[in-house]
């Protein structure tokens, strides 16, 4: 019991951190937007219409982390393996994700509006766009890992967790991505810190429109590690057609027209968008990359080049051979749908200090690449015991590892390449720029 306690409270902190990861930051302007919007509900509905709204909210939210605790008990059940965020793994659904979201950014940039638009109003279709926005903000945190979170992750997606204890966990993690909305929708003094509804909210919306477009950006670029170029560009036909029927049904059916009037060309919207998915979404799997890493004008020797890091492509039978050989291998398990890594990346180890390190204690960069669904990397993710990525780890000669936190530095980073260095000095690693 006491460990099932530990990870419900590394639940509630994981969780109340994904609202600052980057894979949660392109919506939480949408959240933003919206707890300003009815934070200030006294003059129109007193109190209870505010809390009503973060009731709401907290709900959608909870409501997607129910589903997904259902959806992973079925499958430790069926004796599956799983991951945090594999659902990613699928182009389905993040063509899915993609197309929602893109929908809401068209109707925060005024293209259309909807019963459900961001702005919540009438009163009764507000409360339903309150628990839209938990849904989608429960669903975009998904594919991000966060410190606590991994900790929890591991222990409610084991197959030897009781399904009770993973779904108190899933609800845990909800309740701490809704609590600071919570918290605001309840506490007068809080929402009394947020500044007044005004003309400036339109602006801010249409701003924050764009980066639900630019969400949807990130979400293309996953599909493109996953998908054929034609299943891209069929996908993006799609795109077109959808925002051009959602344009219909706001200019020649919107609340304006006759009810007769307003369904007909909602009908036939549905209609074209239907036959446009029917005929242009086709989710044609890439091949499988292979396990040579090809970059023009370096050496497979060099493990940087042209000042970026030369990663080899994830082998179980390289790591054993280049350990086996008195070389320690540094992975980055990682993926393109999670902005977590693609953010440490760019910040942490695409960085000078972390290239110099490489080539001063010739430690082998390996990129695992967990974008599609992969056993033998779940199975290497599983002996670490992380259900997540990002996740960083030093493999020894010795046959030992050195799992590095959840958040790292490249400080941190440097730091534990020189350890690996000063236990298993490095032989002479080719290196250049």
């Amino acid at each position: 019991m006491g460990e099932l306690l530990t990870n419900l409270g590394y639940g509630v902190i994981g969780g109340l951190i994904l609202n600052i990861m980057p894979c949660v930051l392109p919506v939480l302007t949408m959240k933003v937007y919206h707890v300003v919007q009815h934070a200030r509900q006294d003059v129109a509905g007193g109190n209870r219409a505010r809390q009503i709204h973060g009731i709401a909210y907290a709900g959608g939210v909870l409501a997607s982390f129910a589903l997904l605790a259902i959806a992973v008990i079925a499958l430790k059940a069926a004796g599956s393996s799983l991951a945090w965020g594999m659902q990613f793994q699928h182009p389905p659904f993040v063509a899915g994700m993609a197309a929602v979201i893109f929908a809401f950014g068209l109707n925060a940039l005024g293209v259309f509006e909807w019963s459900v638009s961001l702005s919540g109003t009438p009163q009764h279709q507000g409360y339903f766009g309150s628990f839209v926005g938990g849904i989608l903000s429960a669903v975009m945190s998904t594919p991000c890992s966060a410190p606590f979170l991994g900790t929890a992750a591991s222990f409610m997606l084991a197959g030897e967790t009781p399904w009770w204890q993973t779904f108190s966990i899933f609800m845990a993690i909800g309740i701490g991505l809704a609590s600071p909305f919570l918290l605001i929708s309840f506490v007068p003094k809080l929402s009394a810190l947020l500044p007044k509804p005004g003309a400036w909210m339109e602006t801010f919306k249409q701003l924050m429109g764009f980066t639900l477009i630019a969400t949807t950006v990130w979400l293309l670029g996953a599909l493109q590690a996953q998908l054929t170029p034609d299943s891209i560009n069929g996908f993006l036909w799609f795109l077109l057609v959808l925002s051009m029927a959602l344009w219909g049904v706001h200019h020649f059916g919107g609340i304006q027209f006759g009810s007769v009037r307003r369904y007909v060309v909602r009908a036939v919207a549905l209609a074209i968008v239907i036959g446009a998915g029917s005929g242009l979404l086709q989710f044609e799997k890439l091949a499988r990359k292979s396990d040579e890493v090809a970059t023009v004008g370096c050496k497979p020797t060099q493990v940087v080049c042209k000042d970026k890091i030369v990663w080899a492509a994830f082998s179980s039978k390289r790591v054993a051979d280049e350990t086996k050989g008195g070389r320690p291998v540094f992975i980055d398990y990682t993926a393109e749908w999670c902005a977590n890594c693609k953010a440490n990346e760019r910040l942490f180890l695409e960085t000078q200090g972390v290239r110099q390190a490489l080539e001063a204690t010739g430690v082998l960069p390996m990129k695992a690449d967990f974008t599609n669904e992969d056993e033998e990397i779940q199975a290497w993710l599983d002996k670490l015991g992380r259900k997540a990525v990002p996740a960083y780890v030093i493999y020894l000669p010795d046959g030992t590892f050195d799992l590095m936190p959840e958040a790292i530095t490249t400080q941190l980073v440097v730091d534990r390449l020189q350890a690996a260095a000063k236990r298993f000095p490095p032989k002479t690693v080719a290196s250049g720029g």
